[in-house]
């Protein structure tokens, strides 16, 4: 479906070709979205890109093979929309790039937005919008670009950046938090989103996982074009030698959803970006947000299932998971059949949550908005119970250690708070005995913030958004105490096979154990129990669990990675006393994960650990994860809610004997087991 509508700057009037975007742009208008002065609407779905003008290496004066547009099927049975260039013959007129852009232009203020449904991750290659562009042509092209490159680093590591290029040639930096490290993952699709207002640019990027909160914001501002047109482009970053080489000086990205305008088509009141597909189920106005750290309990979870027009939502397929578990059968919903609104009062006290919410309406389309959170207490990780290890205390001088140390280090006015034994600010550990770490200087390369000495990356929160400074995970209270003033330090730099001994006094409980950290590659970190002289080299251990840890996609995304045993289940450590604790990121020592990882600290729950426990998997020959139940052992009875349309079971004791589910059965909205 393709649309344009009237442009005052150009004086040119374009007729829809479809009279379901006249009714759907009808009720847009009704249900609150801003009108369209001046725009256009792209989905591809005809299967061509009528109305757009392009410029890629096959323009003289070079005249090579030209970049190639096709229309592949994107995932909402449409068409996408994708530009391939080849390397070019001859590295005399530059690198392989390739624009797609309308006539129309834009000044003062514009939203354009566009999906990013796939690309080549392992082509070293920038793609996004062009902005505000004049003079298109080889070597002539005058505006800004907002782009990704998933290889602005060694080893996948991707960046963000809004530019102004010169006759196609990068200007200098612009003022403003312009530039964000970021890793996307190529098997999930983005919505980039950006405004300009006068000399403004703002960029975001959505997970289409999550479209009520953006995974970054960076902002730029350059008054030197203040109009020209937009489009999108692709352009190849490889170096002079490889601008000709077939296989590495090529471009690849297939885009969808294409949407430019004078005013931005937030319907009023949205949380996040509108679903680029009309009367697309959508979550909106959701509380908490994405990564809410030490969030309520008590405040339950709330949103919005719309579809921002009229199109109805099957209130009956709603569905809520935590940790795996299907809660549905806990929603509340009122409003209307298109906003319905929805509650969940059944969260835990001190828990750890990956949520996922699935919307279907009547025609069968569904989406799905998944976020993580945790209703943690702060005043309940200083209770006698709880053990909290910074990852940054780690052993010192052989061995030695502060069971409960105080904050210290230096706040934000270069003032020391503690220090010099009381606290573990700058004391040194001893290299293969209290810590390994593979660099040779202090800092693991990076001047260190925490322990001046050793080798390991310490340091006060991540620089991850240009000219931002050091952005901190959630500031503890016990940091800000008695006017402390201090960050949130933490480790960086980490590397495969490099590893953190921690020594602490436990009580006699059995506990759930989580790692607070930040990645921008998913890698496991290994927690094991040290067996001999923690004061001694080559030290024998014992593996305990280990925390899968997933991307965040940047490294100031935080959340906690439970500890898992060999089977994905939750682990839990009988722990009392003294006991050596080692944390081994895991991996060989390679680019895909060097320095995308940093670790705030370590949290261990006390928990009662259930003689009987319901195992359950959506496939007999899958994974099988722990259930959430209610067991009754006087009665030998599970009851369990009801988990999708196939589900397989089998309970495990922590005790002899072996038991065997007897009976299964299905009561209203519960599966009833009986064992024996």
């Amino acid at each position: 479906m393709k649309s344009f509508v009237f442009s005052a700057e150009t004086g040119k009037r374009f007729f829809s070709i479809s009279s379901q975007h006249i009714l759907t742009s009808l009720l847009l208008l009704i249900f609150g979205w801003q009108q369209m002065a001046r725009g256009q609407t792209d989905d591809f779905n005809d299967g061509n890109d009528d109305g757009w003008m392009h410029l890629d290496l096959g323009a003289p004066p070079a005249n090579f093979p030209p970049a190639t547009n096709s229309y592949p099927d994107d995932d909402f049975g449409g068409k996408a929309y994708r530009i391939f260039t080849p390397a070019p013959p001859d590295p005399g007129f530059g690198p392989a790039r390739a624009f797609s852009y309308r006539t129309e232009v834009y000044s003062n203020f514009f939203y354009v937005a566009v999906d990013v449904v796939t690309w080549d991750n392992s082509l070293n290659q920038a793609f996004g919008f062009l902005i505000r562009a004049s003079n298109i042509g080889l070597g002539q092209t005058d505006g800004y670009v907002l782009n990704y490159d998933p290889n602005q680093q060694p080893g996948g590591r991707g960046q963000f950046q809004i530019n102004r290029v010169d006759r196609e040639a990068p200007a200098d930096p612009l003022s403003g938090p312009a530039t964000a490290n970021i890793t996307l993952d190529p098997t999930h699709r983005y919505r980039f989103v950006l405004t300009g207002a006068g000399s403004t640019l703002t960029g975001h990027i959505y997970d289409f996982l999550d479209l009520t909160t953006p995974l970054v914001t960076i902002l730029a501002d350059d008054d030197t074009y203040p109009s020209g047109v937009l489009g999108l482009f692709s352009f190849s970053r490889v170096d002079t030698n490889q601008y000709a080489n077939p296989i590495t000086g090529k471009t690849d990205v297939t885009f969808d959803n294409y949407y430019a305008s004078t005013a931005a088509p937030t319907p009023l009141g949205l949380q996040g970006t509108p679903h680029p597909v009309p009367d697309m189920p959508q979550v909106a106005n959701r509380t908490p947000e994405a990564r809410a750290n030490f969030y309520p309990y008590t405040n339950g979870i709330s949103f919005t299932a719309t579809t921002l027009t009229t199109n109805a939502i099957n209130t009956g397929a709603i569905k809520l998971f935590l940790n795996g578990a299907d809660v549905s059968s806990g929603l509340a919903m009122s409003g209307s059949a298109s906003n319905v609104d929805v509650t969940f009062n059944g969260l835990a006290a001190n828990m750890v949550y990956d949520a996922r919410i699935v919307l279907t309406d009547f025609s069968g389309r569904t989406t799905t908005n998944e976020f993580t959170f945790d209703t943690f207490d702060e005043s309940y990780f200083d209770s006698p119970a709880v053990k909290v290890i910074e990852a940054e205390d780690y052993n010192y001088n052989r061995g030695q250690f502060q069971d409960d140390p105080p904050p210290s280090g230096v706040n934000s006015s270069g003032q020391q708070i503690n220090g010099f034994g009381i606290g573990y600010f700058d004391l040194i550990g001893t290299t293969n005995v209290d810590y390994l770490d593979y660099s040779t200087s202090p800092g693991s390369g990076v001047t260190p913030e925490y322990r001046a000495v050793d080798f390991v990356g310490t340091q006060a929160g991540s620089a991850e958004i240009g000219n931002a400074g050091a952005l901190n995970d959630t500031i503890r209270g016990k940091y800000a105490a008695n006017s402390y003033d201090l960050p949130e330090y933490e480790v960086r730099g980490t590397e495969g096979g490099e590893w953190l001994n921690y020594t602490r006094v436990f009580s006699n409980a059995n506990y759930r154990v989580y790692l607070r950290e930040a990645c921008r590659a998913p890698q496991a970190v290994y927690l094991d129990q040290v067996t001999s002289d923690p004061a001694q080299a080559n030290q024998t251990t014992t593996r305990l669990g280990v925390f899968n840890v997933p991307s965040t996609a940047m490294l100031i995304n935080y959340r906690y990675a439970p500890l898992t045993d060999p089977k994905g289940n939750p682990a839990s450590l009988n722990l009392s006393g003294t006991n050596t604790l080692r944390l081994t990121v895991g991996g060989p020592q390679t680019n895909t994960t060097q320095y995308t990882m940093v670790l705030n600290y370590l949290v261990f729950v006390p928990v009662i650990v259930p003689q009987i426990v319901l195992e359950s998997s959506s496939d007999v020959a899958g994974t099988f994860t722990d259930s959430t139940a209610t067991i009754d052992t006087a009665s030998k009875t599970i009851t369990a809610p009801l988990n999708g349309q196939v589900r397989f079971y089998r309970i495990r004791s922590s005790a002899p004997p072996a038991l065997t589910i007897s009976n299964v059965r299905v009561v209203a909205a519960n599966v009833l087991m009986n064992y024996q």
